[in-house]
């Protein structure tokens, strides 16, 4: 997957929830996020985006996708993919900080733009986001 690609699909992702995907006690971020009756709500962060279900396990969550060989096995997996390469594991290393770090400010949807927009800046990525919004 190309680096605008992946970009473009999590910005859209990431825009478009109201806020970040969380564990069930909302006190950590998760690749799969529950709601307040600790179900799974649906949403999934920066990485766990691009975890198909079929490469998904709860053994990934608390891992970091650099800090995992089994994450990144994993979206490589579900990309079709041997390996991620160097720029992809980089970008959604990026990506991930992007959405755990403003996990907890106060205005998800401001937060996460300038976040997005940092990331682009630094990878020399289009970011519209305005034309990026679900």
């Amino acid at each position: 997957m190309k680096l605008q690609e992946i970009f473009d699909a999590a910005s859209v992702h990431l825009m478009g929830m109201d806020g970040p995907s969380l564990d069930e006690n909302n006190d950590a971020c998760v690749y799969r996020g529950y709601d307040d009756d600790c179900e799974l709500s649906g949403k999934k962060c920066a990485v766990g985006l691009f975890i198909d279900d079929q490469h998904y396990s709860p053994d990934l969550e608390g891992q970091g996708i650099t800090g995992s060989q089994s994450v990144a096995d994993a979206v490589a997996a579900s990309w079709g993919q041997d390996d991620l390469t160097v720029a992809q594991l980089m970008l959604l290393a990026d990506l991930q900080s992007a959405h755990d770090q403003t996990s907890r400010g106060w205005d998800w949807s401001t937060d996460i733009v300038a976040a997005l927009d940092g990331v682009a800046t630094k990878f020399h990525l289009r970011f519209d986001p305005k034309g990026a919004s679900a």
